[in-house]
């Protein structure tokens, strides 16, 4: 059966309740996505910095905290990626935060990601691209611990700002007026960025089938 055809079958009260679901779901892709970007990301520049960094100390203990993720015992991980971030270099220091986090997230320990996560976004000596990407991470998680708003005010530098992850801000902006009931700012959003001649494809696709999940279009 269409989605077309079960919002039509389905009073307003469970159309909203599927909104909602659909938000979490959503929720959920959109980790996915953003799980691959710091992947890419911190792969490529952890690779630059051990190679060029002469502390071979702090190299060989961030290789070993990123096998110790690969073999699955991330709170293992954590306590190193961590430490360097008390202790390490600079490149290690912002490196190690955003591993650190991952990994506590990835250990089960959602609170203390999301501390993590926070504390990168608030450090003003961090690149702002990093900055945006842990506010994007901490948004993640404060819509499923604390609730729609706590999620959109993670996201609202990246939103007042013109970096590179402005639309998955956007994205998960809509996904937290729709957990928190107000469909209406949702559909809003997501239509403004299907139209957003600046937007990726891949963000107007993304856009185009939440809004369509929707019963929009």
């Amino acid at each position: 059966m269409s989605d077309d055809l079960i919002f039509r079958e389905v009073d307003e009260d469970v159309r909203r309740d599927r909104a909602t679901e659909m938000a979490r779901r959503y929720g959920g892709y959109a980790i996915g996505v953003v799980v691959l970007i710091v992947a890419a990301t911190v792969a490529i520049v952890a690779w630059r910095e051990y190679s060029a960094n002469q502390q071979q100390e702090q190299g060989a203990e961030f290789e070993r905290a990123m096998t110790l993720l690969e073999d699955e015992r991330p709170a293992e991980a954590a306590e190193i990626f961590e430490r360097l971030v008390a202790d390490g270099s600079d490149g290690y220091r912002a490196l190690g935060g955003q591993q650190a986090a991952a990994a506590r997230a990835a250990a089960g320990d959602e609170a203390g990601a999301l501390s993590a996560f926070d504390r990168i976004r608030l450090d003003s000596t961090l690149p702002g691209d990093q900055r945006d990407l842990a506010a994007i991470k901490a948004a993640m998680l404060a819509l499923r611990l604390e609730g729609g708003d706590a999620a959109i005010d993670r996201l609202q530098p990246v939103l007042d700002g013109s970096g590179p992850f402005r639309n998955l801000a956007l994205e998960l902006q809509a996904a937290a007026h729709l957990n928190d009931g107000d469909r209406e700012k949702a559909v809003a959003i997501l239509t403004d960025l299907t139209n957003d001649a600046t937007a990726s494809a891949g963000v107007k696709a993304r856009a185009g089938q939440f809004l369509r999940a929707l019963g929009v279009g």
